[in-house]
């Protein structure tokens, strides 16, 4: 038995890791201070616990799910349970940043599941049986709860009847989805997202419409409620920020015929969304040239709420790029995205696209803290210099992620066909698909740097390579090479020849390294110019030739550092490369004020589908002023709801740390000064 201390010092360790969310940070004072009476009632009442660790995955899982209490959302409309004080141990990374295929869960049943695992008596099957059984005997926990089961009689219905057929209604299809998404959070998976819902649940939807049992307004609500439902409680399912949760809805898309494919549920969505104008879930609209206009033009009114949704993935690039990378035709069309935006195949794929992240200026210090640095002679020297410790860097890198393991996952296997029919776990080999992805900060400060040196030394010769580095150790103290550095004509993100070939250099080196390394279970390394680490990567990364300083924020995804026009951005964006594996995430990041975008909304759509057209691989938009934010920031109380885009995700403004709210601000400004 553990004691009081250790219990909750290993119930911690379980939780996500949230920087401001006022819970966590209860917990983390709870225990590090004194233990008093009150903290010790507070234990006993809440009945903290963790499953250890035991030969049987299935066998842990099982019995932490018969120790969970049953405790409802507060929306009336589903059952929805998550027991935020258990947990579970692990002794390796846990699968997740990943979009459930809830298929198995609508169109079939645990019945027919069960039938098809009894086949043969191995232990994935074993297990497998484990995890049904376990969701069973909970669910009769619910039914024995008369607290439980009279309010929520008919939910656990629809409940029930995932054990012995398919769903019959389009009520029962999003409870079902429910009550299997509360146990990948209640065992410790972050990241979930919903997968393609308007494809899966529209046949239900259209027959309830048809009998009477649903009409268009009943339907509106039922919508809301569970988008509501899955808000609740997203303090607990935050990871790195609050709000940072990875509940993404996909809507829309090409069909592997090539049509594009829409329905009345890729609307109720999206309408939903804009009016409830909550940070989450998010929705991901997946764009071509063939969509109709009316669905766009819906999506732009969407962002001028301000919500930072949907964000957009074009089709008529993104699954060329996943064809090019080794995806098959009929998975590609499928695909979906893990925690923000990286693609991956939805249902048989074991991809973890957030495995780490690249950051490009790390070589290019290297560089500069060389011996070789001062003797270099010309611009292409320097190139080829970066690209020595671009390699190794890189290599390093892929070398040690070929040994990640994950923790076996037998409820994430359980929805997984190619696991079924392989017989073994999704993680250990069952998934048609073991890739892993790397997001990446700082290509736009190496771009950037590797300009301005070539600009002052080998072609104006204004400065020594000497004096620009002793600059930069003493962090620009020189205000006058401060200025030079920052005074670019053209800078990353910026339709420049230089820029463009510069950056696709780079690339395509680096994409190059990628292919001669692959992963522990023989799949292969991707990665993408978009990453969550704009500010935490910079802050331990010393100052740059770009005029950054040490700590400063790296340009945002693909954005520019200066005063850039949208039409100028989506052109840079355009002319990158986005084939082989290249394909982990490539997001322009806009600002827009509202007034901005609601003046020019047709201007905007001519914009996208142009840029649709030309190349684009991802889009997301602030729509908010600089006027706005700072007013929040010094009023928060004021600005109770206000929701901006971070990274990959929406949030309330009041729930960010400073440095966040204060990039913000500094980008709405000078986007405000190219408009």
């Amino acid at each position: 038995m553990f004691g009081v201390k250790t219990k909750l010092k290993r119930y911690i360790k379980t939780l996500p890791v949230v920087r401001d969310y006022a819970y966590g940070s209860y917990l983390y004072q709870f225990y590090s201070n004194s233990f008093s009476e009150s903290k010790k009632e507070f234990l006993k009442t809440h009945k903290f616990y963790v499953q250890p660790l035991s030969n049987n995955k299935s066998e842990q899982l099982s019995n932490l799910l018969s120790k969970v209490e049953i405790i409802p959302t507060e929306n009336g409309t589903f059952f929805y349970s998550i027991d935020v004080y258990k947990s579970q141990e692990l002794k390796y990374d846990i699968f997740d940043n990943y979009s459930v295929d809830y298929t198995e869960i609508v169109n079939s049943s645990f019945k027919d599941i069960s039938a098809e695992l009894q086949k043969e008596n191995s232990l994935y099957n074993i297990n497998e049986l484990n995890m049904i059984s376990a969701m069973r005997k909970y669910y009769k926990r619910c039914l024995a709860d008369k607290k439980v089961s009279d309010k929520y009689k008919k939910q656990l219905a629809a409940i029930g009847s995932l054990f012995e057929r398919p769903a019959q209604s389009f009520f029962e299809g999003l409870q079902r989805i429910l009550f299997f998404n509360q146990f990948l959070w209640q065992t410790r998976h972050k990241h979930v997202g919903l997968g393609h819902l308007d494809w899966l649940l529209i046949d239900l939807y259209e027959a309830d419409l048809k009998s009477g049992v649903l009409n268009e307004q009943k339907a509106r609500v039922i919508i809301k409620e569970f988008l509501k439902v899955l808000h609740e409680k997203y303090w607990f399912k935050s990871s790195m920020l609050l709000g940072d949760t990875g509940q993404i809805i996909i809507l829309g898309g090409t069909d592997k015929e090539g049509s594009y494919k829409c329905n009345a549920l890729t609307y109720r969505f999206i309408e939903a969304s804009m009016e409830l104008r909550l940070p989450d879930p998010k929705v991901l609209l997946r764009c071509s040239t063939k969509m109709p206009g009316d669905l766009l033009e819906l999506a732009l009114d969407c962002m001028s709420t301000g919500i930072g949704a949907p964000f957009l993935s074009n089709d008529d690039v993104v699954i060329p790029a996943l064809l090019s990378f080794g995806y098959l035709p009929d998975d590609a069309c499928k695909y979906a995205t893990s925690a923000c935006w990286e693609p991956l195949i939805i249902g048989n794929s074991c991809d973890q696209n957030n495995v780490k992240s690249i950051n490009f200026a790390r070589p290019l210090l290297e560089v500069m803290d060389s011996r070789e640095f001062e003797e270099l002679k010309n611009s292409n020297d320097l190139l080829k210099l970066y690209r020595k410790y671009l390699k190794r860097y890189l290599s390093k890198m892929l070398n040690t992620l070929s040994k990640l393991q994950f923790e076996e996952d037998p409820l994430l296997s359980l929805l997984s066909k190619s696991s079924r029919k392989k017989g073994k776990d999704i993680v250990r080999g069952g998934a048609d698909y073991s890739n892993l992805g790397l997001t990446s900060v700082g290509m736009g400060t190496v771009v950037n740097s590797i300009l301005n040196i070539n600009k002052y030394v080998f072609v104006e010769k204004k400065y020594t390579l000497k004096q620009l580095n002793e600059a930069r150790k003493t962090n620009f103290r020189n205000e006058q090479i401060l200025n030079d550095l920052k005074n670019m004509d053209s800078s990353y993100g910026c339709d420049n020849e230089e820029v463009v070939k510069l950056t696709k250099m780079i690339e395509k080196f680096s994409s190059d390294e990628f292919e001669k390394h692959r992963t522990g279970l023989g799949g292969k390394f991707k990665f993408g110019l978009s990453s969550p680490g704009y500010i935490s990567e910079a802050k331990s990364t010393a100052a740059t030739m770009d005029g950054r300083r040490d700590g400063e924020p790296f340009s945002v995804h693909i954005s520019s550092v200066m005063p850039v026009a949208a039409t100028e951005l989506l052109s840079f964006a355009m002319k990158l490369d986005y084939n082989d594996n290249r394909i982990n995430g490539n997001v322009v990041d806009l600002f827009a004020t509202p007034k901005t975008l609601t003046d020019n909304k047709e201007k905007y759509l001519q914009l996208l589908m142009a840029a649709f057209r030309g190349g684009l691989y991802q889009f997301q938009m602030n729509v908010v002023d600089s006027a706005t934010l700072i007013a929040a920031k010094k009023n928060p109380e004021k600005f109770p709801t206000l929701v901006v885009r971070v990274w990959g995700f929406s949030a309330y403004f009041k729930d960010l740390p400073e440095e966040y709210k204060n990039l913000l601000i500094k980008r709405a400004i000078e986007s405000e000064k190219a408009a």
